[in-house]
Formats: C-alpha cells, sequence, structure tokens
C-alpha cells in the first residue's frame, strides 16, 4: 500500500498549434482589404484554411473565419479579372465604332 499514489499521467501534452488557422484568418483579411487583385492572397487563406478546419479542432472557428473571407475575396478577383478581361476584348471595337460614327456625323452635317 502506498501513501503518495503515482498521478496517472505526469507528463502534459503540449499545447496544439494553431498556426494554420490564424495565417488563414490573416491571409482572408488582407484578401478582403484590397490583396485579393494577387489572386494568390485569398487562394492561399483558403489552402490554410482547409488544412487548419482539417488539423487544428480546437481552432475550427479561426479557421471558418478565414475561410470564409478567402472565398468571399476569391470569389471578387475573379469577377474583377472576368470584368477586366471583357473590358479589354469589349472596348477597342466600342471606341472604334463610337468615333467612326461621330467622324461621320461630322463630314455629313
Amino acid at each position: 500500500m502506498s501513501y503518495y499514489p503515482y498521478p496517472q499521467n505526469p507528463y502534459q501534452r503540449p499545447p496544439e498549434s494553431t498556426g494554420l488557422s490564424v495565417a488563414s484568418l490573416v491571409l482572408g483579411i488582407l484578401s478582403m482589404l484590397g490583396f485579393a487583385i494577387i489572386i494568390l492572397v485569398p487562394l492561399a487563406g483558403v489552402i490554410t484554411g482547409h488544412l487548419g478546419y482539417r488539423r487544428e479542432p480546437n481552432s475550427r472557428a479561426l479557421s471558418l473565419a478565414g475561410l470564409i473571407t478567402s472565398w468571399i475575396a476569391l470569389v471578387i478577383a475573379a469577377l474583377l479579372y472576368a470584368v477586366v478581361i471583357w473590358l479589354v476584348f469589349w472596348m477597342p471595337g466600342a471606341i472604334y465604332e463610337y468615333t467612326d460614327y461621330a467622324y461621320n456625323d461630322l463630314n455629313y452635317t
């Protein structure tokens, strides 16, 4: 019989890392602040958010917030790129037609 029983687990577990979740949240915030123009920032936020959500169960709220902000910024960036590409291909023809009509109107009057 022992008067000083040994504890069940004398060693504590190291604290769980929250690096991926915090990185996802920071990248998501940066994406929403305007760095979504560089498409890699929200893309990296989405990737680290999914990894953090999977690997770090204690900090799922951080990674979920990072995922939401990164996905929103990624969609906004994709729409912005689509509008810019559309304007690049549509605008020269529209400018040419406008100047052609304006030039013809001046000659006939």
